[in-house]
């Protein structure tokens, strides 16, 4: 019988085995990278890995949180601040209470157009009043969640703080907005929510006395539920935009307001400080920023189709010109010569005819104060306001740039900024007209410049290598995001997240025994009632 060759016999099949048995030699050596660096998944004899490679070059949505995390989102008790949110400029919703009517929060193109509400938004004025004593009926009346604004009987929302509110809901923090889950026993999410338009000082002193109620609140809930008498309840506070110059502000002073003089000065007594551990802060014009000036010459536009707020309205809010960029930046400048232009100065209004005082603002007037019969009755009454509004705001300036010591070690101050939009920086003013030309743009959120912001003083002062500024930061975050957007990335969600829950304040990282001994007592306490 011939017997025929095979594929594996001759020199044709010792060519195939030579190949194969390289091709395992390879083989066998992929496997041995592909198993140590985790990219390819191999199983054999029961053994297998899916963990990442180390050259894994991809990104992530978002977070995977790890069981510490997801038991500190959990855990209900006193170890865990409550925390209150602190809205921005134009953050709350106002409505005439007598009228109970709506004024700020749902904006319709028609009323806009006709000037309608107008009158009844501009904060009140009133000659030889002060500030503190000018009230209407108009008040805030909640945090604006989402702004609603319609054109042509077509209804749009937009989103405004409900995303960071839902942020901190997620991580197990109680909103007072909302009844109790019936897995939790208090409210531990609180909206300090506020009349923007208003003296920041002024609203200090309802900061102060928010913060004792909820307190109050909270002491009774910590004495039922872990026999705590008297707790030291303390906040962190979450502070947006103008929020964070609010909150700035009640830590260094508690709920004082502005003294009635502006050569008096405030000492800083950190009196807020006895209510607070951590302060976040989030696209905040710590050095204030230009639009601040744009607006108020101009008048305030919420998107650009939309017709402006006239800027008699905008100029009666005492907290825009509290704003303004600080004078040692020297962000507003003659366009011709470059020198800084006076413009915490009545007189430099009046020679320009800016806000307040422009005379073609009477017909705006006419719809802020209708009691008052004359147009010139009316500018004296407004050039009295614009005085005053200015005055206020070189006072409160002052107040937040005296030196002082760093923070007491219960306090640590974090700032979350934007870096990524090109934003105002610099103007240039036509000493002719006053007209105002964007002159120069810098990294920031759209309103807030970065280094606004951070308060850092090389901005228009020297330079150094490393940041230069009077606020002791114990932390600096950075997101690519506009100035709302900012809140609205899973990376700021992680950050805040491990911000609140993950990092203690210096008191608090010296004082882990007491800590732990406040959660044993506080569940022992729990798990007595329960055996009850």
């Amino acid at each position: 019988m011939v017997r025929r060759k095979t594929a594996t016999t001759g020199k044709a099949g010792d060519r195939l085995k030579f190949l194969m048995k390289k091709a395992w030699g390879i083989g066998a050596w992929l496997f041995i990278l592909c198993t140590a660096s985790g990219g390819i998944m191999i199983t054999f004899s029961g053994c297998s890995t899916d963990s990442g490679s180390y050259h894994d070059n991809k990104t992530y949505p978002s977070a995977l949180y790890g069981n510490i995390t997801r038991r500190s989102f959990a855990y209900e008790g006193p170890a865990r601040n409550p925390v209150i949110v602190i809205h921005g400029l134009l953050g709350a919703r106002l409505e005439d209470i007598d009228a109970k009517e709506n004024i700020w929060g749902n904006f319709a193109l028609s009323e806009m157009m006709s000037g309608e509400k107008f009158g009844r938004l501009a904060h009140p004025m009133g000659n030889g009043r002060q500030l503190k004593d000018l009230h209407s009926s108009v008040k805030a009346a909640g945090l604006l969640e989402k702004a609603e604004i319609q054109v042509a009987g077509v209804q749009f929302r937009l989103d405004n703080y409900d995303i960071l509110v839902k942020t901190l809901e997620d991580c197990g923090y109680v909103p007072d907005t909302r009844p109790l889950p019936e897995n939790k026993h208090f409210h531990s999410l609180f909206i300090f929510y506020y009349d923007w338009r208003r003296d920041i000082s002024e609203n200090a002193v309802e900061l102060e006395k928010f913060i004792r109620k909820q307190r109050a609140y909270l002491r009774k809930e910590y004495e039922q539920l872990y026999g705590l008498k008297d707790y030291n309840v303390r906040f962190d506070l979450i502070a947006h935009s103008m929020g964070g110059l609010l909150a700035r502000y009640f830590v260094r002073y508690g709920g004082t307001l502005l003294p009635e003089k502006e050569e008096d000065t405030l000492p800083v007594t950190w009196d807020g400080g006895k209510y607070v551990n951590k302060v976040v802060i989030i696209g905040t014009p710590n050095a204030g920023y230009v639009d601040t000036l744009l607006e108020l010459t101009e008048g305030l536009r919420l998107v650009t189709a939309s017709p402006a707020y006239p800027k008699a309205v905008i100029g009666s809010f005492p907290s825009y010109y509290q704003m303004l960029p600080n004078a040692e930046g020297k962000h507003i400048v003659w366009e011709d010569s470059k020198e800084p232009v006076d413009y915490f100065a009545l007189e430099t209004w009046l020679k320009l005819k800016w806000g307040l005082a422009d005379p073609k603002q009477d017909k705006w007037l006419k719809k802020i104060m209708p009691e008052v019969a004359t147009a010139k009755e009316r500018r004296s009454a407004a050039i009295d306001h614009l005085d005053k509004c200015l005055r206020r705001a070189r006072q409160f300036k002052k107040a937040m740039q005296i030196h002082a010591e760093a923070y007491p070690d219960n306090i640590a101050v974090y700032l979350i900024a934007g870096d990524a939009v090109p934003t105002n920086h610099t103007l240039g003013v036509n000493p002719k007209d006053g007209t105002l030309k964007v002159l120069d743009r810098d990294a920031g959120d759209g309103k807030i410049t970065a280094a606004s912001a951070r308060l850092d003083l090389r901005d228009g002062g020297d330079w150094l290598f490393f940041t230069d500024s009077p606020i002791n930061w114990s932390g600096v975050y950075y997101f690519q995001g506009s100035h709302m957007g900012i809140m609205n990335s899973e990376v700021f969600n992680s950050n805040l997240r491990f911000i609140l829950m993950g990092l203690p304040t210096p008191r608090q990282r010296c004082a882990r025994d007491e800590y732990r001994n406040l959660i044993k007592k506080a569940d022992e306490y729990q798990n007595g009632i329960r055996g009850k």
